[in-house]
């Protein structure tokens, strides 16, 4: 009965005591509960924050750097399409330069046949199938080959053969050259003697010139053109030809021409490499294929596939060539062959020609999305890294409200708040990277779970801040380039005699000089500068090329030719002056640049000029001796250009200039300016604004007038080389009234 009893209050014991301690531990639950509550609610209020914000600056970055990526792709592609347009406009240049020269020879022997001999010529021989000779060919319409007037011509113009010849030898893009008379003979250069022969093996077939689609274009239209596609008479194949003009008298004489296979321009076009499967092709203003890399579908070329893609069934295509011919410049897109392609199109200025170069939209964009995806990941691999933190940092809460179960509400509200603060620094920190301050770091340091997830974040924004840096660095990379090529523009111009009037107390004379390069510098240049009291020395060249290769050029030219006239002991061999220079300029030059030079000396008190013509273009002088006078040019000889021969003579002349005498010199810029619709400024433009412009104008006017006639042709026309003038007027000899005003 008693143990009964003793267990009985044993039992009624302990269920006091659970009563006690579960009101104790309901207090205490409910305050843990309650604070806990706050706790988890402020950590999914950061987490959620924190993914929203991170999103949207994940989602932002991706997106500025695929368009970024996607931005450059298209500036190379349109920079490839420049570039090649450049170097194909570059090869027909050289054959339209040849051409030009060769019409010039042709027209200066027609018109003076009493400055050459007659010269033997015969016609093709098999013996000399592989040589590279000058041919005699005769047109079907000429019945008497032996008559005297026609030998006489024939004898005459095969003074050209020895040019021809060279030519031929010289240039890899050039096949053939060629004069065709009018009156039925021609005289050609080419490597295919044979072919000549392909009717008999004792006569030459006729060739009949005249009838040429290069001829007749070139007689028509009376002036240098390039052909479309036209198969080769002799047999070689498809052809471009370069043909021009010549004349006796004044009179049209012939046409002389040069021709290059298709295949020496479809190299160039193959091999354009832009990217994997990038290409570029070449269209005319018909919106035909002149050259292309695809031998079928949209894209096929050859002459029996001359067609105009404006009128393609494939709408895409035709708009876009319809674009290329309309804006002459940009990108565009369109479907080839059933791929989609970005098209950038350049102009050359040559001929009547674009450059297209193409690349596939899926090569453009994958890099851009590849990188999209990249950072997506790396960003969701730090957002589930985020979500894993916080994972780990409500488990471990548990933990803890299941310790605090043992401890009084105040140690439980003290233990809740202690675990929410580290929290609220990392909301207040993610706020404050989502108001666009990358370089803001969350400085946590609690030394768990929280602190590793301020690490994450933190690494992540370091990642994004690298992508933007890089982008960053491609812009600054650019803008560099800018600079640099605004420096080298400066130091050029600044190179040049650049303060007017240079001498304020000389009266006796007047000069003025401009320079404007046709690209950020150039390879024109001009120079002045006295030797002594009564000596000045006067200079204007121009280099071969354009650009940095020619602005270098120039510099080291002005340089020898001042350094050799200030060294010069007597003014009277002003030619060994130009000849020395020459000389060093032939030293190591690798490049075979070469550069066309007029220098002078003029003796300010007797007012005679020696000068020196290396191959320049012939100044103009207005001598005073009534108020009609005009310009006229300035006789030359027909000296070498200098950088090529160091062997080469230079012969100089001399002429008095009186009181109120003016010299022009200037650059083939002025004249070879062009307009919207291709024609010259020409020579004769030149001479007839010269001759309108006052006499008692002042260098300064004069040069100004002439570059406002050229600006007004030019009608907002792109500038095709450099332009450089030099004006210089006497205005009297009796230099010991000077400080009178005479």
């Amino acid at each position: 009965m008693i143990k009964l009893h003793f267990k009985s209050k044993i039992k009624k014991s302990i269920s006091i005591r659970k009563r006690i301690l579960t009101v104790l531990l309901s207090s205490c639950l409910l305050s843990i509960i309650l604070t806990s509550l706050i706790a988890f609610k402020a950590i999914y209020d950061t987490r959620e924050l924190t993914l929203s914000i991170g999103n949207e600056i994940i989602f932002q970055a991706a997106e500025n750097s695929q368009e970024a990526l996607i931005q450059r792709a298209k500036l190379a592609l349109e920079q490839t399409a420049f570039d090649k347009a450049n170097e194909l406009d570059e090869n027909l240049g050289k054959v339209k330069k040849d051409v030009i020269i060769l019409s010039n020879m042709m027209t200066n022997i027609a018109s003076n046949p009493e400055e050459y001999h007659s010269r033997n010529i015969f016609e093709p021989s098999k013996n000399d199938i592989d040589k590279i000779t000058a041919q005699l060919l005769f047109s079907s319409e000429v019945v008497d080959k032996s008559s005297p007037i026609l030998r006489q011509e024939i004898g005459l113009t095969a003074n050209i053969q020895d040019f021809l010849i060279q030519i031929n030898t010289n240039s890899n893009v050039i096949i053939s050259s060629y004069v065709a008379s009018k009156n039925g003979f021609t005289i050609m250069v080419d490597r295919f003697a044979g072919r000549k022969f392909q009717n008999s093996d004792i006569k030459p077939d006729f060739y009949n010139a005249t009838s040429r689609p290069w001829y007749i274009q070139a007689k028509k239209e009376d002036k240098t053109i390039f052909t479309d596609i036209v198969i080769d008479a002799l047999g070689g194949g498809p052809c471009i030809i370069c043909a021009t003009p010549y004349y006796a008298n004044g009179q049209f004489a012939g046409v002389v021409g040069m021709g290059t296979f298709l295949d020496n321009i479809n190299e160039i076009i193959l091999n354009t490499k832009i990217g994997d499967n990038g290409f570029g092709f070449v269209i005319n203003k018909q919106g035909q294929i002149i050259a292309s890399p695809h031998t079928t579908g949209d894209l096929i070329t050859g002459i029996n596939n001359i067609k105009d893609l404006r009128q393609s069934t494939n709408i895409s295509l035709a708009d876009a060539v319809q674009k290329i011919i309309n804006e002459k410049a940009g990108l565009t897109e369109a479907n080839i062959d059933g791929k989609d392609y970005y098209l950038a199109y350049a102009p050359m200025k040559n001929t009547d020609w674009y450059f297209v170069t193409a690349m596939e939209v899926d090569t453009v964009i994958a890099p851009a999305k590849e990188t999209h995806e990249n950072i997506i990941n790396i960003a969701t691999e730090y957002m589930d890294n985020l979500s894993e933190k916080t994972k780990m940092t409500v488990i471990g809460m548990i933990i803890s409200i299941s310790i605090l179960l043992f401890f009084i509400t105040y140690i439980g509200w003290s233990l809740a708040d202690y675990l929410t603060k580290p929290i609220r620094q990392l909301s207040k920190g993610v706020q404050q990277i989502a108001m666009g301050n990358f370089n803001g770091k969350l400085n946590i340091h609690t030394g768990d779970e929280i602190e590793s997830l301020a690490i994450s974040f933190n690494a992540m924004t370091t990642e994004l801040q690298t992508y933007i840096k890089n982008l960053e660095q491609i812009t600054a990379e650019k803008e560099r380039i800018a600079t640099e090529l605004n420096v080298a523009t400066n130091i050029q111009k600044n190179m040049l005699p650049c303060i007017f009037p240079p001498y304020p107390d000389r009266k006796d004379f007047d000069i003025y000089a401009v320079m404007y390069p046709a690209k950020e510098v150039g390879g024109d240049f001009y120079d002045f500068y006295l030797l002594d009291e009564n000596h000045l020395v006067i200079t204007i060249a121009d280099v071969s090329d354009k650009g940095i290769p020619a602005a270098m050029f120039m510099v080291i030219t002005k340089t020898i030719l001042k350094n050799f006239a200030m060294s010069m002991t007597s003014p009277d061999d002003f030619s060994a002056v130009v000849q020395c220079a020459n000389r060093q300029l032939c030293e190591n030059n690798e490049e075979m640049m070469f550069v066309t030079v007029f220098m002078g000396m003029l003796d300010l008190k007797t007012g005679k000029f020696i000068y020196v013509n290396a191959g320049h273009t012939p100044p103009m002088i207005r001598h005073k001796h009534k108020d009609d006078s005009t310009f006229e040019y300035l006789p030359v000889e027909k000296n070498c250009v200098l950088g090529i021969n160091e062997e080469a003579q230079f012969k100089q002349q001399e002429v008095y200039l009186k009181q109120g005498d003016e010299l022009f010199l200037y650059t083939d810029g002025v004249t070879e300016a062009i307009n919207k619709e291709k024609k010259l400024y020409s020579i004769e433009r030149l001479y007839s604004n010269l001759n309108k412009i006052n006499q008692k104008s002042s260098c300064q006017d004069i040069l100004r007038d002439v570059k406002l006639s050229i600006d007004e042709f030019a009608q907002g026309m792109y500038q095709s080389d450099d332009i450089t003038m030099l004006a210089i007027k006497l205005n009297y000899l009796d230099l010991g009234d000077k400080h009178n005003g005479k």
